[in-house]
């Protein structure tokens, strides 16, 4: 008997770990205990009196956008042209990077991940991501019914590239295309990232393999503008030598840059020498974009035009974001040093929203994370470990927390 359901969609329902350790959090703060709660799920920055922290420089911005261009819809299916210009001043021009490219607005960084599967694969090809890697890529690839291979994200506390040459030779021998995720600097949900080195040694396999049939790196630049060292153009100039069988497909969320994750803007900016394929991949992302989507958030995408374009607001931008990176460090230092006092096993952590505790006994890891919860203490259920969100619990609530979630450990061994 024919269903209301498609076969192919029959059984998938969402399991969202975030949002599922948020509300268990909120629902306990309501207890008599909820002074020793700790919400550490969402990947959004709160300050020091448990708020979302917003910036100001912003928002003010947002206020001057004419109600009419909030209202109506963007000016083209791409996005804007001065939305398109900004995202290429804002990633190259002011890190001295001199790069052709396309860009194709889409509805925050998720938009551009799932917009770069459905036009690279075809149903039944493979992905290829990092094991320990952001929850919703494998609910992205199975909108778009392709299967998933995983590299090691580590080896000891370096990047994996044995573990990355290994898994997409794999793929490219199988299926003569690869589409691989990497995602960098501040790696969620380790805040790993990569040396210069490393993406050398990463870049020069991709171009190689690329000799074997088409090679499409999608790069997450979700957390870019929260890298320590204020610029990324030594990787970025780094893609202008590659393969002409290579293209680089750069997803960023906007939204994450201004503090105005609700926004939902983004782009998919694409990278190639290869000129005519570069022109056809962007005209089937734009035809994406009009299937699925239409048009993305326009004012949020002159907002971010108008960050990028008044040079006198970016310095008050600067000082609010070096604030809350000084506050990521000093909260992440807090349960770093404890976590070695105590010996908690961590990921490698360098910067960024997220540290991951190091569980690779999947069992071990589901009691320690329900243990966990039972204890007042909400964090994300991962493969391989259990992120805890340093953006979202304040430094008072950090102190301590590493010994609590020891003392859990131990006793539900």
């Amino acid at each position: 008997m024919k269903r209301f359901i498609s076969d192919k969609v029959l059984g998938r329902k969402i399991n969202d770990v975030v949002f599922e350790a948020s509300q268990g959090a909120i629902d306990a703060s309501n207890k008599e205990n909820g002074h020793r709660v700790i919400n550490g799920a969402f990947g959004t920055f709160f300050d020091e009196n448990g708020d979302l922290f917003t910036f100001d420089s912003v928002y003010e911005l947002f206020g001057k956008v004419d109600r009419v261009q909030i209202a109506k819809y963007a000016s083209g299916i791409p996005g804007p042209k001065v939305f398109r210009d900004a995202v290429k001043d804002w990633l190259f021009t002011r890190n001295n990077v001199t790069i052709d490219s396309e860009v194709i607005a889409t509805p925050g960084g998720t938009g551009a991940l799932s917009s770069t599967i459905k036009n690279t694969l075809a149903p039944g090809e493979t992905v290829v991501y990092p094991e320990i890697g952001w929850g919703p890529y494998k609910t992205i690839a199975a909108q778009h019914n392709v299967n998933i291979a995983t590299y090691d994200m580590f080896d000891g506390d370096a990047f994996n590239i044995e573990s990355f040459v290994k898994t997409t030779n794999e793929v490219m021998d199988k299926e003569g295309k690869v589409l691989v995720f990497i995602n960098d600097p501040c790696q969620n949900p380790t805040g790993y990232t990569m040396t210069n080195k490393e993406w050398d040694t990463v870049l020069t396999h991709l171009n190689t393999l690329a000799d074997k049939g088409p090679v499409v790196l999608l790069h997450d630049i979700a957390y870019i503008d929260f890298h320590k060292e204020g610029h990324y153009g030594r990787i970025f100039n780094k893609f202008r030598n590659l393969s002409e069988n290579m293209l680089v497909v750069l997803a960023f969320s906007a939204s994450k840059t201004m503090t105005a994750y609700g926004m939902r803007v983004g782009a998919q900016v694409l990278i190639s020498s290869n000129k005519d394929e570069l022109e056809a991949f962007k005209h089937a992302c734009e035809n994406t974009a009009r299937g699925v989507w239409s048009t993305v958030n326009n004012g949020g995408m002159m907002t971010f035009a108008s960050l990028v374009n008044n040079k006198g607001v970016q310095e008050k931008y600067k000082k609010e974001k070096d604030w809350v990176m000084n506050l990521l460090d000093e909260r992440a230092s807090i349960l770093m040093d404890e976590a070695a006092k105590v010996n908690l096993d961590l990921y490698p952590y360098k910067e960024g929203f997220f540290v991951t505790l190091k569980v690779t006994d999947e069992a071990e890891k589901d009691a320690l994370h329900t243990a966990l919860k039972d204890a007042g203490i909400f964090i994300v259920n991962i493969k391989g470990g259990l992120r805890i969100a340093i953006c979202s619990i304040q430094k008072a609530k950090l102190k301590g927390l590493a010994k609590r979630i020891k003392d859990v450990h131990d006793a539900h061994k």
